[in-house]
């Protein structure tokens, strides 16, 4: 059973990857999505726990670009695997609702989760969603970032 504990953005202070992130993301956007952020203005040690996700419709959000940390865990490429291929049916339902969330609402969300992968395993971390605005159009774009310090298999 997985477990979304929406935390207070106030507190991303205790998340000191997540807090510099968002800062980047707030001085690249003025406090509103910007159209994308390069992976060289984001912190060294943030960087293999990111993934850039692409959102398809209300059913699908797609892996455009994953850190080495997922794709380690996994032992390959994750470009273009679908949430589904991560999660079962309700968990990847809480994951595309909060991306969406983050779509509509513009507005950086930070969570912690406890969940069981689709090959059984747990894992429990704090991640941060970022909505980013392609070519300055709609939010279609979420930035996930996880804090590595809290990032494990339980």
């Amino acid at each position: 059973m997985s477990v979304n504990d929406g935390l207070d953005l106030s507190a991303i202070g205790q998340f000191p990857i997540l807090s510099s992130v968002l800062e980047t993301w707030q001085r690249l956007g003025g406090g509103k999505a910007p159209a994308g952020i390069d992976a060289l203005d984001l912190p060294v040690k943030a960087l293999p726990y990111l993934m850039l996700v692409d959102l398809k419709g209300d059913d699908d959000a797609v892996i455009r670009l994953a850190g080495t940390a997922a794709c380690d865990i996994y032992g390959r490429e994750l470009r273009g695997t679908s949430v589904h291929d991560f999660f079962g049916t309700r968990d990847a339902g809480l994951v595309l609702d909060d991306l969406h969330a983050v779509a509509e609402t513009e507005t950086p969300m930070l969570t912690r989760r406890f969940y069981v992968s689709i090959n059984g395993k747990p894992w429990s971390y704090v991640r941060l969603l970022l909505p980013i605005r392609p070519e300055g159009g709609a939010v279609t774009r979420i930035l996930k970032v996880l804090e590595p310090s809290r990032f494990r298999s339980s």
